[in-house]
């Protein structure tokens, strides 16, 4: 009789097929050291299944065999699928937090899987394979004392020599392993140099445990220049808060911020000062959806006042709420929470509503979809925002029955709430008529705008996603046409951001309509930001910018009193040096792109310290906006 094999070499295959086959279609970086050191990684879960798997009678360790490798394979391919749509991975906070909310993308979910097939089919065919054949190749059997040494010496091996790896290998090096896996939460990152096993490990034990971003030191190379100019900064003694505190995590960021120059008022400071403003965070908004005949009302205000050439909108994986989050509050998102939620609890004296609430606005928020998806209900209301959603009184005014439902109608439905106010007016939407799925059989919107779109000559895919951007450009004509009846358009600007680009849509969907390859990780993200006032004169703007400079361009716009160092993005018509931050830690600059991943800077012409000192800016970020959040650090300050 054939001699069946241990147990083991089921783990050694199946862990290391699992994160090649990450690194290959998700990292597409095989053939690197990074290879290597994810192995050495993977030998330490590799030993710990095969040792839990051979301590009982037969039939348990094959249970517990089939068990675990059902559930690190149902993991693999579910992040596979999510990163497919937001270039990322999903948390264990997501996952139990967030699990109900998958019922509105699982025709995507099978579309994306569809898509990347052969990816399921070569995991699938070899697990459901394990599954037929499993008892006639290898042994369940108690493992035996020999094959327990075997074992544990390779564990003992295999996490020493990490150790030694993580503690002296590229040491000095802002993304080392030792800053990823202790000081770092860089989930990309993290599984490019560990892989797919450690990142989720290192995720769930942060979820139970709790994690706080160390800070190295606070020299940011931006220590305060005094001159003749008036800076956009409030009046906050940082000197006598670090003298304060017995924290030093807290110190360390009085200390940061305190080092950070602030952005200069200049010209375009006030210009709509004691004016109304309508701020739109529009559904999966994007470049491609301007179009002069289609969307003609989109393609005015675009086109008109001031025009953005190089606005980038970064996705981050809690999609449309982390978007929202860095469109008005101007943090980077912390990955493995919801962070706009969190804030609920958070004292937000810059948060929009409280902002101009202080200059005697009144100031509103609306959303067409349920009033407490993403617990909008609580964060929205803690910015300062009389809110109002399909649940909570918007119901009574538009049909709010319809998947997605209308901007249309919202847009008619909450303009009575203060377009006749004698007050100044802050209206925030969150719209939801371009969502996903691109179809004309379950999206209402392509379904009530078909008429319009069949005779192009594009895929239906395509062909729905225009019609649900009609939808939003007739909103836009409704509110012009409001506001103009009502005498208040001159005296209104009007700013509409994505929350994310169209990834209802394929790649090769998009590159059929865009004028810019959607398959160059950075372009993708390059799309329109509009700011509309039929007063301003056209003024193209070419600074890279993205979602994170929305907040302290408006804020210095209207005039308003708020401190440009606490903040992650920066005035666009300030003379500061714009960049733009991808979640995966890349980053777009005025000389280029740097690919977090690759280690690769787009020019060859700029320095090695150049890219270093990039690096750390956005490392920084990533911290402050995390310590912001998770230390509520607004309220240290006494505002």
């Amino acid at each position: 009789m054939k001699k069946k094999l241990n147990i083991f070499y089921w783990w050694f295959f199946w862990v290391l097929f699992l994160e090649y086959i990450y690194r290959i279609f998700i990292i597409k970086d095989f053939f690197n050291i990074n290879t290597i050191i994810v192995t050495l990684f993977s030998l330490i879960f590799i030993t710990i299944f095969s040792f839990l798997c051979g301590l009982f009678n037969e039939k348990i360790n094959k249970l517990l065999t089939i068990s675990v490798s059902s559930i690190i394979t149902i993991f693999t391919l579910a992040q596979i699928v999510y990163y497919n749509f937001y270039n990322s991975i999903f948390s264990f906070y997501s996952l139990t937090t967030g699990t109900g909310q998958v019922l509105h993308f699982w025709t995507m979910i099978i579309e994306v899987i569809g898509r990347i097939w052969y990816i399921f089919s070569l995991i699938l065919t070899i697990f459901i394979l394990f599954l037929v054949f499993n008892k006639k190749i290898f042994s369940f059997e108690k493992n035996k004392k020999k094959i327990n040494i075997f074992i544990l010496s390779i564990f003992l091996i295999s996490i020493t020599l990490s150790i030694i790896l993580t503690k002296t290998y590229n040491k000095k090096d802002l993304y080392s392993l030792d800053n990823l896996l202790f000081k770092t939460h860089a989930p990309m990152l993290t599984i490019n140099k560990t892989g797919l096993l450690t990142m989720q490990s290192i995720d769930i034990y942060r979820y139970f445990f709790g994690f706080e971003e160390k800070i190295s030191n606070n020299d940011n190379g931006t220590k305060e220049v005094v001159k003749e100019v008036e800076y956009n900064k409030l009046d906050i003694d940082f000197e006598e808060l670090i003298k304060n505190t017995n924290d030093e995590t807290i110190k360390s960021m009085h200390e940061y911020f305190n080092s950070v120059i602030p952005s200069e008022k200049n010209e375009y400071t006030g210009l709509f000062k004691g004016k109304n403003l309508i701020f739109i965070t529009a559904e999966a908004f994007d470049t491609i959806a301007i179009d002069e005949k289609l969307t003609p009302t989109l393609y005015k205000m675009a086109n008109n006042s001031f025009v953005f050439n190089n606005y980038y909108q970064p996705l981050y994986p809690v999609s449309t709420s982390d978007g929202e989050y860095m469109n008005v509050i101007s943090l980077i998102p912390k990955e493995g929470v919801w962070s706009f939620y969190k804030t609920s609890n958070n004292y937000m004296p810059f948060g929009i509503g409280n902002m101009f609430k202080k200059v005697d606005y009144n100031t509103y928020g609306f959303h067409n979809h349920t009033y407490n998806f993403y617990h909008r209900d609580k964060s929205h209301t803690n910015i300062g925002l009389k809110y109002y959603g399909c649940g909570n009184g918007l119901e009574k005014k538009m049909n709010c029955n319809h998947w997605p439902n209308s901007d249309y109608e919202m847009i008619k439905a909450t303009t009575s709430y203060y377009i006749n106010e004698d007050k100044p007016f802050m209206a925030y939407y969150m719209t939801v008529s371009g969502h996903l799925n691109y179809n004309f059989s379950g999206n209402n919107m392509a379904s009530k705008n078909k008429s319009k779109v069949q005779d192009l000559d594009y895929k239906n895919s395509i062909k729905a996603y225009y019609a649900t951007q009609i939808e939003l450009d007739k909103a836009m004509e409704e509110l012009l046409n409001i506001l103009e009846e009502s005498g208040k358009l001159d005296d209104t600007l009007i700013v509409i951001a994505p929350d994310h680009y169209p990834y209802g849509l394929s790649t090769e969907d998009m590159n059929t309509i865009s004028k810019i390859d959607r398959t160059d990780k950075f372009e993708n993200y390059h799309t329109s930001l509009i700011m509309y006032n039929p007063q301003i004169e056209k003024t193209n703007v070419n600074k890279i910018i993205s979602s994170l400079d929305i907040l302290p361009t408006i804020y210095n716009l209207y005039g308003l009193d708020y401190d440009s160092r606490l903040f992650m993005g920066r005035d666009i018509f300030s003379d500061d040096e714009h960049i733009v931050i991808l979640s995966d830690r890349s980053f777009i600059t005025s000389k280029g792109t740097y690919n977090s991943v690759t280690g690769e800077f787009s020019s060859s012409s700029v320095s090695q310290e150049y890219i270093d000192n990039n690096n750390k800016i956005v490392n920084e970020k990533f911290k402050m906006s995390s310590l912001i959040l998770e230390k509520d650090y607004y309220k240290e300050l006494g505002l």
